[in-house]
């Protein structure tokens, strides 16, 4: 079925008879992935896939870790961007200041910390608190969970709505960057 474009065509090239521009220009890139597929098993062209340039300009750190207590440490590398604002913080041209991937990384942890689902565990003594000691993971995620809501309290709609779909879900901003640097600048000054 055919889409019908608004737009008029920008290229030069003859498109065939009867086929729409947005098939055409997929039928092209396809045509030129074949090719260049060809040639880099040819030995013609440089394979630029896991050493291109997309993963070396991502920052690895090398870190030693013990396995076991009283084991010898190993060297493990790991990159350092492990969510969507590490990406957009340790970028060249830097989306985000220090102080709102910070904001953004604290949302983060309550926003993992309340959606964990804790274990079940049948007591048949009453649990009774010491005053001291960890709270359980219910206790956690309840208190995450107060968080996050007083902190989406803060923000607008469109600015909540963003802050969980990049800090929480893991989404990338697209076109609400800005949305989301104004609201993690509210949530910084909230959490100083």
């Amino acid at each position: 079925m055919a889409v019908p474009h608004t737009r008029t065509r920008t290229t030069s090239t003859p498109m065939p008879a009867g086929i729409p521009h947005r098939v055409a220009a997929l039928l092209r890139a396809d045509r030129r992935a074949r090719l260049l597929a060809r040639d880099i098993a040819a030995g013609l062209q440089p394979d630029m896939g896991p050493d291109g340039p997309a993963a070396m300009a991502r920052s690895v750190e090398t870190t030693r870790i013990a396995l076991a207590p009283g084991a010898r440490p190993h060297t493990v590398r790991r990159l350092r961007d492990g969510c969507m604002l590490d990406r957009l913080f340790h970028r060249a041209n830097a989306g985000l200041s220090a102080e709102q991937h910070e904001a953004g990384l604290r949302f983060r942890r309550y926003w993992l910390r309340s959606t964990h689902s804790g274990r079940m565990v049948q007591r048949y003594t009453p649990h009774t608190g010491a005053g001291a000691g960890t709270m359980e993971e219910t206790e956690a995620a309840v208190h995450a969970r107060r968080a996050i809501d007083r902190a989406l309290a803060l923000l607008t709609p469109a600015r909540a709505r963003t802050v969980c779909a990049v800090c929480g879900m893991d989404e990338h901003p697209g076109t609400r960057t800005r949305t989301l640097r104004t609201a993690l600048d509210v949530l910084h000054e909230q959490w100083r």
